[in-house]
């Protein structure tokens, strides 16, 4: 395995804000349908607004059936928080490793390393990255559908062979029908090795606009699922104070 310094997701901003999304199965979408923020040891949980109308298909969450409702807690609830493998697991060690984490890592580091998606389900979260007041930012996240891209492009081998400190090159996927905006990751020679998160598509673009660039945290090689298998940092620079998951039909951050 490849690895680089452990490197924890910033914990001091005053509220973390997690994008909730829902994926269509059939219409192969993902969509924003909520935030999770945290704050001063409270959690809160909204839907955006007008989801029950404008998405289609959608359902409201288990233990959140009001989509008008702002839900407070000072616990995680079990909605988020199963998809966190139990610390108790003779496996997590290794699971926080692939996630370039310890095992003191909170469930919010993790959700917001593995974006907490489960096996059968349809839901995903994307943190909000940081951003300086500078404009400096950066996101450290598991490269999505690593098993479909290597298999459709017959590019196993190079994914294989990529070593912490490699560039990845972020490259338009236009002809993506589900999301016309998606970014590809590409290796050298243009070997393409997966998708950035869809979540984080529109962060990435500014990231690019920037200059910014994509490198390989840890190539956690065949013992990890596809799904875990590659983690990348984005950084560079952005709007400064610019933050993500705030705008249009977003909840202000309080």
């Amino acid at each position: 395995m490849s690895s680089a310094e452990l490197v924890l997701p910033p914990t001091t901003r005053a509220v973390r804000r997690f994008a909730v999304a829902w994926r269509n199965r059939q219409r192969r979408v993902i969509t924003p349908v909520g935030v999770l923020d945290y704050r001063e040891g409270r959690y809160r949980f909204q839907y955006l607004d007008g989801v029950g109308n404008s998405v289609e298909g959608f359902r409201p969450f288990i233990g959140f059936p009001d989509l008008n409702r702002v839900y407070e807690s000072v616990r995680l609830w079990p909605f988020f928080g199963l998809r966190v493998m139990d610390h108790k697991r003779p496996d997590f060690p290794q699971y926080v490793r692939w996630l370039g984490l310890t095992v003191e890592a909170s469930p919010l580091d993790i959700l917001s390393r593995s974006g907490g998606e489960r096996k059968g389900d349809s839901v995903l979260l994307a943190e909000s990255p940081a951003v300086t007041e500078g404009g400096a930012t950066e996101a450290i996240f598991l490269v999505r559908g690593v098993s479909y891209a290597v298999r459709q492009h017959g590019t196993e081998a190079v994914a294989e062979s990529l070593q912490a400190g490699d560039r990845l090159t972020l490259a338009d996927d236009s002809t993506n029908v589900a999301n016309p905006r998606a970014l590809l990751l590409e290796a050298s020679a243009g070997a393409r090795v997966g998708w950035v998160p869809d979540l984080l598509v529109e962060y990435a673009h500014q990231v690019r606009s920037g200059g910014g660039f994509v490198e390989l945290l840890q190539n956690n090689g065949p013992s990890a699922p596809w799904h875990a298998r590659l983690l990348v940092r984005m950084s560079g620079s952005v709007t400064p104070g610019m933050a993500m998951f705030t705008a249009g039909a977003w909840p202000a951050l309080d």
